[in-house]
């Protein structure tokens, strides 16, 4: 064979690879363009498009690199590449679509981050304006609310860097009622706990047992004229896991608005609530509620961001005064976020902890009613909680080897210890070994 064949043949074999390269790109791209792959859809894999286009698989695979490169399309490790949203737009915003694994928020919300940053510059050297926060991530925020029937526009929506920065700031700015006392319940969220002592602000306690509380004492309380707010756990209390019933809310936001008091309803669990129970920022109709909505639970403990919803007679105090504290909230996460909401896996993630909070719920009441303990038991919803109140002693079970959490930090005074809670991890060992101590 002539040198000149030979060139001819390698020149020909290079422009074969390039052509079923470039065949494969422009179909795919034209396939986004007219509809025929959705967002979120999956792309076939490296084999199936070698095999449709008679191709290698490095020629596959260079063409799913150039739709990547190009973003009509991004990949997740070990499970493929995905069609974007709008990926047939030059767009900047663009919102991922949803993964198939929902056992993997980390990997989910890595993805968010990494999004974040394509084509965002302006997130990192610049200072945003807004100090209601993210207006994508109000807005995201405020159609994910509407699942919980918390209704709101998305001006009326403030971001903070977490829950206690929420609750400092409410805890200083002026409240229309001109009050100055706070009321926590006992035991409570340790942080609010927390604040009161640091700060030497004036609080009343009232005590929330498994059962509620008492709506007399409350309104004995609320009629001392001294209430500026009344900070409540509504649903799955921490840490006694109560729930209100819809009258009980009603009940208290009557007492409120008789006795100019304001409610601050933090609803951190709202999304683990399979039965969607109505909140008190819903029943209220005299915009006597400061619904809080937490976002560390949900997902991770380390991502700061907290929503709040206000009424317009605080919304403007409490935004200058954030303005002086923290200027400028973490535009990189609050946006990562609105994508992980946009592109649902922030729901797919809530029904998997739900579904596998419910399996773990299952299998400790079948336990417990195998156990028949000698006390008072309650599902929560990361373990059993011991109602310790009917012992004339806890002595032997604080000093035992079992997991228990007592509340120490709870409580405003020294923790009389009623309660303590059995995780659900070794749960049927350590119920055995609660049998034992408890004889």
């Amino acid at each position: 064979m002539s040198y000149n064949m030979k060139k001819s043949n390698l020149y020909g074999d290079s422009f074969m690879v390039k052509a079923k390269y470039q065949r494969i790109v422009d179909k795919i791209t034209k396939d986004i363009k007219e509809g025929k792959l959705a967002t979120g859809q999956k792309i076939p894999s490296v084999r199936k498009l070698a095999e449709r286009y008679h191709c290698s698989k490095d020629t596959a695979q260079k063409a799913l690199i150039e739709l990547k490169y190009q973003k009509y399309i991004y990949a997740v490790p070990k499970s493929g590449y995905y069609v974007l949203e709008n990926a047939q737009e030059e767009k900047q915003d663009l919102e991922l679509p949803v993964r198939d694994d929902r056992h993997h928020a980390y990997e989910d919300f890595r993805l968010c981050v990494n999004e974040t940053l394509i084509g965002r510059e302006n997130y990192l050297f610049n200072y945003y304006p807004q100090q209601e926060g993210l207006a994508d991530l109000r807005h995201s925020v405020q159609r994910l609310m509407l699942d919980s029937a918390v209704y709101a526009s998305r001006d009326q929506l403030v971001l903070t860097s977490g829950t206690q920065q929420a609750l400092y700031i409410l805890s200083q700015i002026e409240f229309p009622n001109q009050k100055e006392h706070i009321l926590v319940e006992q035991p409570t969220y340790h942080r609010i706990n927390d604040l009161l002592l640091a700060q030497k602000l004036p609080y009343e306690t009232i005590e929330r047992t498994p059962q509620g509380i008492n709506l007399e004492e409350l309104e004995k309380i609320f009629q001392s004229g001294k209430i500026k707010f009344f900070y409540t756990i509504p649903r799955f209390h921490y840490p006694l896991g109560h729930s209100y019933s819809r009258q009980e809310k009603e009940e208290i936001l009557r007492l409120a608005q008789l006795y100019d008091v304001y409610i601050v309803e933090d609803d951190y669990l709202s999304d683990f609530d399979s039965r969607r129970e109505l909140t008190f920022h819903y029943l209220d109709n005299s915009q006597r509620v400061i619904y809080i909505k937490s976002f560390s639970t949900s997902l991770f403990p380390a991502l700061r961001i907290t929503a709040l919803l206000l009424p317009p007679q605080i919304q403007k105090t409490f935004i200058v005064y954030k303005s002086a504290v923290d200027y400028d909230s973490n535009l990189i996460m609050q946006k990562a976020l609105s994508l992980y909401i946009d592109s649902l896996m922030f729901e797919k993630n809530r029904l998997a902890l739900l579904q596998l909070q419910e399996e773990e719920a299952r299998k400790a009441q079948i336990l417990l009613e195998q156990a028949q303990l000698p006390l008072a038991s309650y599902l929560t919803k990361d373990g059993i909680l011991l109602d310790l109140r009917s012992l004339s002693s806890v002595s032997a079970l604080k000093h035992s080897s079992l997991p228990l959490d007592f509340f120490e930090q709870s409580y405003l005074a020294s923790c009389p210890y009623q309660y303590a809670k059995l995780p659900y991890d070794n749960l049927e060992e350590n119920v055995e070994k609660l049998k034992d101590y408890l004889k």
